[in-house]
């Protein structure tokens, strides 16, 4: 493309910039109020006899609250991104100028967003993500334009990227056409969202949400039971502050795995995945299958139960925002269908579900003695400090220690039952996990660097485990591999060196 294009971001960029700084300012201001509710109930504040005290910190608060509205309007007016010869420049030419510049060549993904506000806007969010292990766990770029003209930028993007790649220029209008033509391999009804919801249910996140409950139940007697006689009521709103907190952020951990894949749609075009979904946050992920490190197969408790399997990609672009940890590709479904979504989806990781992990030795029972001595001997001390300084609580703390000690035993034997690693031709798949299990097959060539670890009774039985690297967001970068035998590490680095001399 010989023609330089030069926009700025939407105006309405600096509203959503504002908006964590007014919840901030918000929850700040509600929380020195709830302190001094019982100073300013018994105070008569008048503003005329108060104005320095009530006023002037108000009007200090308004006024940098306005010098900040002020500069990321300026921050605005003086950032551009513009698109020429093959890279993205985006450069800010305030006092403190910054310039960044990303080759076309470099980018992973190019993704769309578009929340409530932006919904109510007509804008949408442009996230650019490059082969950086630097940036891996952030998105590089996010661009916020009208629906059509972010189109549109997707598009010329994915179109030059497509030309860098393989010589062949694409008009975008020819994109365009290509993707308003498309048949989805895979799309979600209700039906599938409600099975999708209830094998994505966490078990903890329903017990602390019957927690609250009982909690609120139990507050509410002890409150208006007996009366609010000897009772803060500062205190009393404190925890209901709490549960009310607790309880919506359980509800909503149990709530968000029925409507955030909504009308859920996957394709596969030639070497690129598209993915499409979301309710309250719709985002539309176009993913090429080189830039894929890993995949990812989850399975709850309950879908274990019934065999069931979830599918997440592990690349650069997925799952690096904190409101968006799982890089997703497949709903809970059955291990049949999973085989004919990953075979029209991802073909090249199809053959996961029929390639299972080698188990561990048991041996590796011999290796966990040294962390369960350690934990012993923590557990010894505790109660003999008990007993010393509170012999009354000694009860209690045995039980408690007995308690700890019968949960320690059973995740060791839910790991052992789990956890494995197979070395196969062409990939690397391991196996964790204690009540809820996760398969992860990893490309030799997609791997960055592996390192192993032994402790003196592992180093006598031959095992060993240790941790492998991947070009990924920060919670998928570096990934545990569980005991396995030392000569498999040497078949491993092999492989590695193979397929990097391949490419």
């Amino acid at each position: 493309m010989e023609n330089k294009i030069r926009f700025r971001n939407h105006i309405s960029i600096v509203a959503e910039r504002m908006g964590s700084i007014f919840l901030f300012l918000f929850f700040a201001l509600m929380g020195g109020f709830a302190q001094n509710l019982k100073t300013i109930a018994k105070k008569d504040i008048r503003l005329d006899a108060d104005f320095a005290e009530v006023l002037l910190p108000m009007l200090g608060v308004l006024a940098v609250i306005g010098l900040i509205i002020v500069w990321q309007v300026v921050v605005w007016s003086k950032t551009y991104i513009s698109i020429a010869e093959n890279t993205i420049v985006i450069e800010r030419n305030t006092l403190n100028r910054r310039k960044n510049t990303i080759g076309i060549k470099n980018i992973s993904n190019v993704n769309i967003e578009q929340n409530l506000f932006e919904m109510l806007m007509g804008t949408c969010k442009v996230k650019l993500d490059t082969n950086s292990l630097s940036t891996a766990d952030k998105t590089d770029v996010k661009i916020v334009l009208k629906k059509a003209d972010a189109e549109n930028f997707r598009r010329t993007v994915m179109m030059l990227l497509h030309q860098t790649e393989t010589g062949e220029a694409d008009e975008p209008a020819a994109v365009y056409d290509l993707e308003q033509a498309m048949e989805y391999d895979m799309t979600a009804g209700l039906g599938d969202m409600l099975v999708h919801g209830l094998f994505s249910v966490n078990i903890i996140s329903v017990l602390v949400l019957l927690g609250c409950i009982v909690g609120a139940a139990d507050l509410f007697v002890q409150t208006f039971g007996s009366g609010m006689a000897g009772k803060s009521i500062i205190a009393v709103l404190g925890s209901v502050t709490v549960i009310i907190f607790v309880f919506f952020s359980s509800l909503w951990d149990i709530a968000k795995g029925f409507i955030q894949y909504y009308d859920f749609k996957a394709k596969r075009q030639g070497n690129k995945i598209y993915l499409s979904y979301g309710l309250f946050k719709k985002v539309h992920y176009t993913i090429p299958v080189e830039k894929i490190n890993a995949v990812k197969l989850t399975q709850s408790l309950q879908a274990r139960i019934t065999g069931r399997y979830m599918a997440e990609v592990i690349n650069v672009g997925m799952g690096d925002d904190g409101t968006d940890q799982k890089a997703f590709l497949v709903l809970y479904s059955s291990r049949n269908s999973m085989q004919n979504y990953l075979q029209m989806l991802l073909p090249e990781f199809s053959d996961i579900l029929a390639a299972p992990a080698e188990k561990q030795s048991r041996v590796v029972w011999a290796a966990w003695l040294i962390p369960f001595s350690g934990y012993l001997v923590a557990i010894a001390a505790g109660l003999l400090t008990v007993l010393e300084f509170r012999p009354d609580f000694l009860k209690q703390t045995v039980i408690a220690a007995a308690g700890m000690t019968l949960l320690f035993l059973l995740s060791a034997v839910c790991r052992f039952f789990t956890a494995g690693v197979s070395v196969k031709e062409d990939y690397l798949i391991l196996v964790r996990g204690y009540m809820r299990r996760s398969v992860i097959c990893v490309s030799y060539d997609k791997i960055q660097h592996i390192n192993t670890k032994q402790n003196f009774i592992a180093q006598k039985t031959g095992i060993q485990k240790g941790n492998l690297h991947l070009l990924a967001s920060a919670l998928n970068m570096t990934q545990s591999v569980p005991y396995f035998r030392e000569e498999e590490l040497d078949v491993i680095k092999s492989r590695m060196l193979k397929t990097s001399h391949a490419q």
